[in-house]
C-alpha cells in the first residue's frame, strides 16, 4: 500500500471516529432555550422578566444587538484570533505554556472563546485533562456551528456574577441599559467581568474593577484597537456601576402573557406594544391616586390604540405589592357590572335602525311596571330631554325608552359578535338591565367596543403581543358610530364638569361614567385623540365602597392620563352626516314643519337627512298620538269632522307626549294650543282632561312652624284613579299625605295607572 493510500485510510478513519464520537457524546446546548422569560415593550426594554428554573438570569441577544465597543474589547481581551483559528488556537496555547514555565504560575490561560464556550457548556476541573476535554468539545463545536453563532452563544451564557449571565442581563443589572448602549468605558467592564465575576463584580469591589477595567484600556491601545487619548480620558473616569433590581413594570400583564405562551414557545422573549415611559409613570400615578381612595380600593387603568389595538399602558392593579388592596389580582380581566357604560350603543343602534336621531325629544318620567320601578342614579326627574343630553347625563329613563322600541336580544347579539363576551347571570336571557348594569363585561372588552366610536364603527381586539394579528370587528355603521362619539366630546361643556376639573378641558377628549349597584364599580371608558381609555376604581373582592362613582373617583384619574397621552386625532365625519334643524315636539325637519309647530328649535346631526318622528311613549303604544287633525272655523274657534262648517279649513298640531306635558312652560303646553272649542260641537270627553295635582299649588312656599315636619295632602282632581307619588324621583310609600321634614327644593309627581302625569315644585323652609 503506498503512502498515500494510508494516509488517506487513516483520514478516514479519524473522520469516522469523530462522528461516532460526537453521535455518543453530542453537545449539551440546554442553556440555549434556558433563558429568563423577558416580556419587553415597545422599545425592546424589559418590563418583567422571569428566572429560570435555577434562578437565572439570563436575557437573550443577538450579535448585532450588542455594542461594537464590547465587541471590540471582548475580542482583544480574550481572543484576538477569533475568527482565524479552528477552535483552539496552538500559538496562544504554547505562550501560556510557556508563561507558566517561566513565572511559576499561570499569566494566560490560553483559551479561545470557542474554548470558554466549551467550558461552559460542559463544566470540568481545571487540570490538563480537563484542558485537553475542553479543546475537543471547542473543535466539536466548530464543526457544527459558524464563528457567529458560537459568538451569540458566548454572549449568552458567560457569567457576570451570582444569577446574571449573559452581556444583556449585566448590561441591565450593572448600568439599567440594553448591550447595545454600553458606553467604552462600560463595554471594557463587561469584557474582563467574566474572568473572575466574583472578584471584579464592580458594586461590591470597584477598587478590583478599575484595576482589571484600566489593564484592558491598556491592551486596547497596544493592540491599536482606541487610540491613546481615547484611553487616557477613559482611565481617568471612575467605576460607575450599581446592581439594579430586576424590572417590574406592567407585572400583572407579564404574568398573564407568561402564563399564556406555551411552553415550548419560551424559548423566545415576549415582545409587547407597552410604552414603557407611560406605563411607569401610570404605575406611579395611580399608585399614588390610591392614597386619595377608602383603604382596600383598589384602580385599573387601560390605554389602547383605537385604530390598531396596540396595547400603550396595563395596569391590572392599582399597586401589585399591596396585599391589603389585593394587587396580585388583575381587574383589566375581571368580570364586573358595567354600570352605564353600554348605553352610548344603545342609542347608536337605534339611531343606525331609525328610531331616533342625536336630538330626538325623550321622556325622562317615571315608570311603574308592577315591582319595576326604575329610576335615574342622581334622583328627581327631567321630563323632555334630547337624545344627547340623555346620554351625556347618563339618565336611565330615557334609555329604557329607546330600548323598549328596540330589541335587548338584537342589541346582546350585536354587542357578543362585536367580542363584548357579556355575561349574564345563571338562567338570564338579555333583557334591559342591559344598560343598567345588570350583565357582566370586562374593563378590556368595554375598552374594545369603545374603539368602534372612533374607528368607522369597527371594534378592535386589544393586542398585548407583537405577534396578535389585527381582529376588527362590526358593531356599527360609521354614521352612528361618528354622531356617539362627537356627543361624548360635549361632557367639557360648561356647567357638565365640576371646578376642580375642569382645568383638564381637551376638545379631543369624551367619556362616558358607569355606577354599578352598591358603588362596587366605579367606571369610565372614553378616548383622547386615537387612545381609548379604560378606568376602573372599586375592590377587588367586590365590596361596597362609600362615594364610588364614575364621576367621583374613576374621571379625575381618566382625565389625568387622557392629558398625558396629547394625541389629536378625531375621526372624520362621514359625508352623509349633515346637521339639520329639527323641531319639538315633533322631530321632525324645521324645513318640513310649520312655525305654530314649531315649540323648540335644535340643531341635530343627522343621517341621509332622516328626522326620524318623536316617540309617543316609554313603551310602544298605537293608541298615543302626537298629531291632531281639526277644523279652524273662520271664528277662530276649534271643530271636528262632525261638526265642522263648509267654510272651516283642516290644521295639524303636533302635541307634546303626554308625560311631558307637564314640563312645558303653560302657555306651550297642548290644551293651551288648541283654540276654543266650537259652539256647534258637543263637549270632549274626560278621557282628554289632563291629570293634575291640586293640594299643592307650583312655586309653593312652605314654612315648618318650629322646625317640625311638615303634613301635605296629596290630592289630583281624577279622585277615582290609583296615584303613584313620587318626591324627588323616589316613589312615596303613603298615597295620601305628603310628610317633610327637611328644608330644600322638592319636585313633586303625581303618575296614573293610565300614565298620565303631572308635577309641582315647591320649596320648604
Amino acid at each position: 500500500m503506498r503512502w498515500w493510500q494510508g494516509a488517506i485510510a487513516a483520514m478516514v478513519t479519524v473522520a469516522l471516529s469523530l462522528t461516532i464520537a460526537d453521535k455518543l457524546a453530542p453537545l449539551d446546548l440546554s442553556k440555549l432555550n434556558d433563558g429568563a422569560v423577558v416580556v419587553s415593550d415597545s422599545d425592546g426594554r424589559p418590563l418583567r422578566a422571569f428566572a429560570n428554573a435555577q434562578g437565572i438570569w439570563r436575557y437573550r441577544v443577538k450579535v448585532e444587538d450588542v455594542s461594537p465597543h464590547y465587541l471590540q474589547a471582548l475580542f482583544t481581551y480574550e481572543d484576538r484570533h477569533f475568527y482565524q483559528h479552528p477552535g483552539v488556537n496552538p500559538l496562544a496555547m504554547i505562550r501560556a505554556v510557556g508563561q507558566a514555565i517561566y513565572h511559576g504560575k499561570a499569566i494566560s490561560g490560553g483559551s479561545t472563546i470557542t474554548m470558554q464556550v466549551a467550558r461552559l457548556l460542559h463544566p470540568n476541573k481545571r487540570s490538563i485533562n480537563g484542558k485537553l476535554y475542553q479543546m475537543l468539545r471547542a473543535l466539536q463545536l466548530e464543526w457544527h456551528f459558524s464563528k457567529a453563532q458560537i459568538l451569540e452563544i458566548y454572549l449568552n451564557i458567560a457569567p457576570f456574577g451570582g444569577p446574571i449571565e449573559g452581556v444583556q442581563a449585566a448590561s441591565y443589572v450593572y448600568f439599567d441599559k440594553p448591550a447595545s448602549q454600553l458606553t467604552h468605558n462600560e463595554a471594557a467592564l463587561l469584557a474582563v467581568l467574566p474572568q473572575s465575576p466574583s472578584r471584579y463584580r464592580p458594586d461590591r469591589y470597584p477598587k478590583r474593577a478599575l484595576q482589571a477595567r484600566n489593564k484592558l484600556l491598556e491592551r486596547m491601545v497596544t493592540y491599536q484597537q482606541w487610540p491613546r487619548s481615547l484611553v487616557d480620558t477613559l482611565k481617568a473616569d471612575p467605576i460607575y456601576a450599581d446592581y439594579f433590581a430586576q424590572p417590574n413594570i406592567a407585572p400583572l400583564l407579564s404574568r398573564r402573557l407568561k402564563s399564556a405562551t406555551k411552553p415550548s414557545d419560551l424559548a423566545t422573549d415576549i415582545a409587547t406594544f407597552i410604552d414603557g415611559n407611560l406605563q411607569e409613570q401610570l404605575e406611579y400615578q395611580v399608585k399614588d391616586y390610591l392614597h386619595r381612595l377608602p383603604a382596600k380600593t383598589s384602580a385599573a387603568v387601560l390605554v389602547m390604540d383605537g385604530l390598531n389595538g396596540e396595547v400603550k399602558a396595563y395596569l391590572g392593579s392599582g399597586d401589585f405589592s399591596d396585599n391589603e388592596r389585593y394587587g396580585h389580582v388583575d381587574m383589566i380581566k375581571a368580570v364586573r357590572s358595567p354600570g352605564s357604560t353600554l348605553k352610548p350603543f344603545v342609542y347608536g343602534d337605534a339611531i343606525e335602525n331609525g328610531l331616533i336621531h342625536e336630538q330626538s325629544l325623550l321622556h325622562d318620567t317615571p315608570i311603574i311596571k308592577g315591582d319595576y320601578r326604575p329610576h335615574n342614579f342622581s334622583g328627581g326627574y327631567s321630563g323632555p330631554v334630547s337624545t344627547s343630553d340623555a346620554l351625556l347625563r347618563s339618565l336611565n329613563l330615557p334609555v329604557l325608552q329607546v330600548l323598549n322600541y328596540g330589541a335587548s336580544e338584537a342589541l346582546s347579539a350585536r354587542l357578543n359578535n362585536a367580542g363584548l363576551q357579556l355575561r349574564w347571570p345563571r338562567y338570564a336571557s338579555a333583557n334591559k338591565a342591559l344598560v343598567l348594569g345588570g350583565v357582566g363585561v370586562k374593563l378590556e372588552s368595554l375598552v374594545s367596543a369603545y374603539s368602534a366610536l372612533i374607528n368607522q364603527g369597527q371594534a378592535i381586539a386589544p393586542r398585548y403581543r407583537k405577534d396578535t394579528p389585527l381582529a376588527p370587528r362590526f358593531l356599527l355603521e360609521p354614521q352612528s358610530a361618528w354622531i356617539i362619539q362627537n356627543i361624548l366630546r360635549q361632557q367639557q361643556q360648561p356647567g357638565r364638569l365640576s371646578e376642580h376639573l375642569s382645568a383638564h378641558q381637551n376638545t379631543n377628549i369624551g367619556w362616558k361614567t358607569g355606577t354599578s349597584y352598591d358603588f362596587r364599580d366605579a367606571w369610565v371608558i372614553g378616548f383622547s385623540g386615537r387612545y381609548i381609555i379604560g378606568v376602573w376604581i372599586g375592590r377587588a373582592d367586590a365590596v361596597s365602597v362609600a362615594n364610588n362613582t364614575g364621576n367621583n373617583h374613576a374621571l379625575p384619574l381618566f382625565l389625568q392620563t387622557a392629558n398625558q397621552l396629547n394625541d389629536t386625532y378625531q375621526p372624520q365625519r362621514p359625508p352623509n352626516v349633515s346637521q339639520q334643524k329639527i323641531c319639538w315636539p315633533s322631530g321632525k325637519l324645521a324645513s318640513e314643519s310649520t312655525s305654530e309647530n314649531c315649540l323648540e328649535l335644535k340643531e341635530a346631526w343627522l343621517v341621509d337627512n332622516q328626522a326620524p318622528s318623536t316617540l309617543a311613549s316609554i313603551s310602544p303604544d298605537f293608541s298615543s298620538r302626537l298629531q291632531h287633525n281639526y277644523y279652524l272655523e273662520p271664528d277662530g274657534t276649534r271643530a271636528n269632522l262632525l261638526c265642522a262648517s263648509e267654510d272651516a279649513k283642516a290644521q295639524t298640531i303636533a302635541l307634546w307626549p303626554p308625560a311631558l306635558d307637564p314640563w312645558v312652560a303653560s302657555k306651550l303646553r297642548n290644551q293651551q294650543r288648541f283654540p276654543r272649542l266650537s259652539s256647534q260641537c258637543p263637549p270632549e270627553q274626560q278621557s282628554l282632561q289632563p291629570l293634575i295635582i291640586t293640594s299643592i299649588k307650583p312655586g309653593s312656599h312652605f314654612i315648618r312652624i318650629k322646625a317640625k315636619a311638615l303634613h301635605l295632602p296629596l290630592l289630583t282632581n281624577q279622585k277615582t284613579q290609583q296615584i303613584f307619588w313620587f318626591l324627588n324621583g323616589v316613589l312615596i310609600d303613603k298615597s295620601n299625605e305628603l310628610i317633610v321634614k327637611n328644608q330644600g327644593s322638592y319636585q313633586l309627581i303625581a303618575l296614573s295607572m293610565q300614565g298620565q302625569l303631572d308635577k309641582v315644585n315647591f320649596f320648604v323652609e
